[in-house]
């Protein structure tokens, strides 16, 4: 991505009245740390230049740890990046999905960015993909993140969205083993020492939120919360993963370009104008069918046509998943916490 087009993108936003003074800049996809710490520098001031005076800009990169050394450590450190590290746990689990161009696992080289990471004392979480071998590892994954001193982990499906047109995860009884996992987890996350999961906090914020009633979308299906800018200046929003994908019926998605486009010629694209009617249809039926539209806010985008070829569809395998069975364990520990306090007031 040029430097042009860093600019343009973070111009755009708020030539769009998009953000007001508060802004997330996520440098995600792919591999990010393929290029260098001199080239974020340079991007990071760009995107300073671009924003009004008063804005504050926030960095946030999502990365797979194998090339963090001190100077990156330096950049994160200097600009108060969000640092997200994929890792799958220990060694045998990690290796089976995340390779090198030669077939060679990536563990080890993983793991030297995140023992950097720590002697930097750069924070960092970890997001874990659980695939369908994973579903039978929770308690070495826990151990392994435990024995790391990793503070915080969310576990991500090996979802079926974008270029990733099949999951390892399937069978009749898929949601009855991905229950005894979540739950598991829990339990062990209540002992000393054992990470945070992800997946609890996210159910209690949104329990805690003033506007819990209220619920008309989320991030990925209402438009431009998320605006996704590829390497050339197209941008694209709802999913992120949508800006990858093209489809027979819509055609790509991506909507216009931050150099040429405004937010008005865009909105009034047909392309977008068909996908944000396909997309609101599906979160409208969720809202009138699922008992958890309060929590989940109408799903993903993204998995609804991977899955189901339909914006317009309700229920996904994305949903009962990370959505029902996540909501259900963690409600279910959370009575069983407060049933316990109960009787021991009592007593």
């Amino acid at each position: 991505m040029s430097l042009h087009t860093i600019h343009s993108s973070v111009r755009w936003v708020f030539d769009s009245g998009l953000a007001t003074c508060d802004l997330t800049i996520v440098w995600h996809a792919g591999e990010p740390l393929v290029l260098s710490p001199t080239w974020y520098s340079e991007a990071i001031s760009v995107c300073a230049e671009a924003a009004p005076r008063a804005a504050l800009l926030r960095h946030a990169v999502q990365t797979n740890a194998t090339l963090i050394n001190d100077e990156w450590c330096d950049l994160f450190l200097l600009h108060k990046f969000s640092v997200g590290v994929s890792l799958d746990g220990p060694p045998w689990l990690h290796d089976q999905y995340r390779r090198d161009r030669r077939g060679s696992g990536t563990h080890a080289a993983a793991m030297r960015g995140v023992e950097t990471l720590q002697r930097r004392d750069v924070p960092f979480h970890v997001i874990c993909v659980v695939t369908n071998e994973a579903l039978q590892a929770v308690d070495e994954i826990l151990d392994f993140f435990t024995s790391i001193g990793v503070a915080e982990v969310g576990f991500n499906l090996d979802e079926q969205e974008g270029a990733r047109h099949r999951s390892s995860l399937r069978g009749d009884d898929l949601r009855a083993r991905f229950s005894d996992f979540m739950l598991r987890a829990l339990n062990r996350a209540a002992q000393p020492g054992a990470p945070i999961i992800r997946e609890s906090l996210s159910v209690v914020s949104a329990l805690l939120d003033p506007d819990f009633d209220m619920a008309t979308g989320n991030d990925e299906n209402e438009p431009f919360r998320i605006v996704t800018v590829l390497h050339d200046g197209r941008l694209s929003t709802f999913s992120p993963e949508l800006a990858g994908v093209s489809h027979p019926r819509v055609g790509d998605f991506t909507f216009g370009n931050v150099n040429t486009d405004s937010l008005v010629s865009v909105v009034a694209s047909d392309r977008f104008r068909r996908a944000a009617a396909e997309i609101a249809e599906g979160v409208s039926a969720c809202r009138a069918k699922c008992a958890y539209f309060r929590l989940c806010r109408g799903g993903a985008p993204a998995n609804k046509l991977a899955e189901l070829d339909d914006f317009a569809a309700t229920e996904t395998q994305h949903c009962r998943l990370s959505r029902q069975v996540v909501a259900d364990v963690v409600l279910s520990q959370l009575r069983t916490v407060l049933r316990d306090k109960a009787i021991g007031s009592a007593s």
